[in-house]
């Protein structure tokens, strides 16, 4: 069974300007409707008062049943028009007449009934009789944007025809007499002609302001670099605002034929100053270069001969790779399949303008491999689309124009999926295994129709999402867990600062001092856990404990009986806490009061207790962290670079290069409001650095972290080839 196309795939399709244009008529559309809807009643009044008193019963019912039912009455008008809007969003527009004959052309319908329907056809009649060169225009706008339908009175969702049904919806199960019905449907009518011909005329206003703009990006402002590195910041515009902001040439292409390999038409395929820099860029005299007795590959043939280079495996990447840089081998391999298609290759060069596309799609792959952290085997698997997507591009300047792009959306979805990623657990291999399967079909199948990227990324882009969720959740996990630790650390930090303040400079019998280091720090360790606040009140009643048991331990003058015989209880359960059984822990409680009161010696040995649990350990500690050894203060730092990273927003990427020169990218995911440290996880969302501001900063003075490449790869990777491209400038 064939698939039927998409309705995302049709050529003029605009799912931002159709999204656009239902968002600043239907609702405003609805409301014209209710105002005439309050206007109603006295119409009616007036009816009635003129009405022989037989019928004047019905005009006073249907002025309180609308007063009543006015906003089921809105509600059924709003949803007749949401419905045939619905239609046209998902390709099949709502006709008018099928709706009014609910399917069925043969049904018969009461006088009655056919009178209301005439009621709202002269309804929908005079609006189009007053706005009919709006409405034309308004027919014409809406079925380009809703991918290249011939819409008309019939099946123009906002026309008047549907409007009126909409009337008819609202009114026909309001529980009005035919006669109020009628006069409702003609009272509602001069009113809705004004007000529905003045929102007609400022769609349409905004429709033109719209299509002079719908394909123009708007600039970014470029990210701060890392102070103390080369180019940490740049006062440049990025290449958005520089080359395409302002950019008319990709908005040239006929609605008819968007892309078309076999004819182009005389539409721009990049600025005027992006193709100088590319010109004086190049740096080949080769056949393709020299003008001198070569006439240039037609489109027809370009396209052919990157078709058949397409056919190669791994989409003819592998030879292009082999050359010094992507711009080479791609050049050499365009003109050798042209030769295998029967071209001579001394008569024949690529036509100058086309060469600069190339040479910008290849740098654009290169950039893009090289910002990505990939293993060797992901580099072909990725590198295969460069045919395809230069193909695109010598076709579709909406590529560089479009952050929507079906291209650039896969091709950005692709690389943040290989980025980083090493292939060890079950999710990031079947994650991989899409993107090598995803790959494989679109360059096996794509034929100069975006039907191919469209269908590739919104398979992939269903997979991709479900993974994302996953690592945000590993990344809240992993958040949660770090807290954990830091608060742990905190808490037997203060713990263990206080117990130190009490025992400076004093002696006290053993087996207090092995109370207060062991079962005591222990019992306010997880009393500061539960008590958000530094001085909680239970915090404050384990330090008064101590403070009387050590004053008890210095004789009688310090000691309270009665005191100590109170704390028994509170003791017991302490040492009880510490691991010993209930009776165990009496004894010793007891054993312990005894020295206090001078029952017994004060060298009593201390009590056998069960293993202390083990200190958290920070995760800087581990193996296979990339933090340095030493203390920032031993490597030396940057004040400057330690306040930018004290500033860098949650979400920022960075590259860690670890000791053996292995690049990691890390993902800034939590800051302790403790000690101020940064949490970075990897791509699976896994913990795997936490560093203060300072042990940052000292491992730029390194070499060892650099910003990583944006989250759009796409744009990151356009951004460094403008860059590159500015080097020759900037040198002379």
């Amino acid at each position: 069974m064939q698939t039927p196309p998409l309705v995302d795939e049709l050529p003029s399709r605009n799912l931002d300007l159709l999204n656009q244009v239902r968002e600043s008529i239907l609702l405003p559309l609805a409301d014209a409707f209710a105002a005439e809807l309050d206007g109603i009643g006295s119409g009616l009044f007036e009816l009635a008062d003129k009405a022989p008193p037989a019928l004047q019963k019905d005009y006073f019912d249907a002025i309180q049943e609308l007063r009543r039912e006015r906003e089921s009455l809105v509600a059924r008008f709003r949803a007749h028009l949401a419905k045939a809007w619905q239609a046209l969003e998902a390709g099949r527009p709502l006709s008018v007449e099928r709706t009014l004959s609910r399917g069925n052309d043969l049904t018969l319908v009461a006088d009655t009934e056919l009178e209301v329907r005439l009621a709202v056809r002269n309804l929908a009649g005079a609006i189009q009789q007053q706005w009919r060169p709006e409405l034309m225009r308004l027919d014409r706008y809406l079925g380009f944007i809703a991918g290249g339908f011939r819409l008309d009175g019939d099946s123009n969702p906002i026309g008047p025809e549907h409007l009126g049904v909409a009337v008819y919806a609202a009114f026909s199960t309001a529980g009005l007499a035919t006669r109020a019905q009628l006069a409702s449907v003609r009272l509602c009518e001069p009113g809705m002609v004004e007000r529905v011909g003045i929102l007609y005329e400022g769609l349409e206003r905004q429709l033109l302001a719209i299509a002079r703009n719908v394909d123009l990006p708007e600039g970014r402002s470029r990210r701060r670099g890392i102070p103390g590195q080369p180019a940490a910041m740049r006062e440049s515009p990025d290449w958005i605002s520089r080359f395409f902001s302002q950019w008319q040439g990709g908005q040239r292409p006929g609605p008819g034929n968007p892309i078309d390999v076999h004819a182009r038409g005389d539409h721009e395929l990049l600025p005027a100053e992006l193709h100088r820099l590319l010109q004086g860029a190049r740096t080949d005299t080769g056949p393709d270069a020299s003008g001198a007795g070569a006439r240039p590959l037609s489109p027809r043939e370009l396209a052919s001969a990157l078709s058949l280079l397409q056919t190669a495996p791994h989409g003819g990447f592998d030879e292009i790779d082999a050359a010094v840089d992507l711009r080479t081998g791609l050049h050499r391999e365009v003109l050798a399949h042209a030769v295998k298609l029967g071209v001579d290759p001394g008569t024949v060069r690529i036509d100058p303008g086309d060469a600069d596309t190339l040479d910008l799609v290849a740098m654009l792959f290169q950039a893009l491999l090289a910002e990505s952290q990939l293993r060797p085997e992901l580099r072909p698997v990725l590198g295969q689309l460069l045919a395809p997507v230069a193909k695109v591009a010598l076709q579709d300047p909406r590529l560089f124009v479009r952050d929507s792009h079906p291209v650039r959306r896969l091709l950005n979805m692709l690389a943040d999926a290989c980025d980083g990623n090493p292939a060890e657990t079950a999710a990031e291999l079947a994650l991989l295994a899409q993107v090598q399967g995803i790959t494989a079909r679109v360059v096996r199948d794509f034929d100069e129709h975006l039907g191919v990227f469209l269908q590739a990324e919104a398979e992939f882009g269903a997979y991709h999402e479900q993974y994302r969720r996953r690592v945000e959740i590993a990344e809240r996990r992993a958040a949660e867990l770090q807290r954990a630790e830091e608060r742990r650390l905190d808490a037997r930090a203060r713990a263990g600062t206080a117990l130190d303040a009490r025992l400076r400079g004093r002696t006290v019998p053993p087996v207090l001092e092995d109370f207060l280091r062991r079962p005591w720090l222990q019992h306010f360790e997880r009393i500061a856990l539960r008590e958000a606040a530094a001085d909680g009140p239970l915090q404050a009643s384990a330090l008064k404990l101590a403070d009387g048991l050590l004053s008890a331990s210095d004789g009688p003058a310090g000691r309270d009986d009665a005191w100590l015989e109170a704390q028994r209880p509170v003791l017991q359960r302490i040492y009880s806490e510490a691991g010993l059984a209930a009776a165990p822990a009496g004894v010793t409680a007891g054993a312990l009061l005894d020295v206090l009161l001078g029952l017994q010696a004060a060298d009593l040995p201390p009590p056998e207790l069960p293993p202390a649990p083990a200190a958290p350990v920070a995760i800087e500690d581990a193996a296979d962290s990339p933090l340095p050894e030493e203390s920032p203060e031993q490597l030396g730092f940057d004040i400057d670079t330690a306040e930018y990273f004290q500033a860098l927003p949650l979400g920022t990427w960075l590259d860690f290069i670890d000791r053996l020169g292995r690049v990691q990218p890390g993902k800034l995911a939590w800051v302790s409001p403790i000690s101020g440290r940064r949490m970075f996880v990897n791509r699976r969302g896994s913990r795997f650095c936490v560093a203060s501001p300072e042990q940052l900063a000292a491992m730029v003075q390194l070499g060892r972290l650099r910003l990583h490449r944006e989250e759009d790869a796409f744009y990151s990777a356009m951004q460094s080839v403008v860059d590159f491209l500015d080097m020759p400038a900037v040198a002379a």
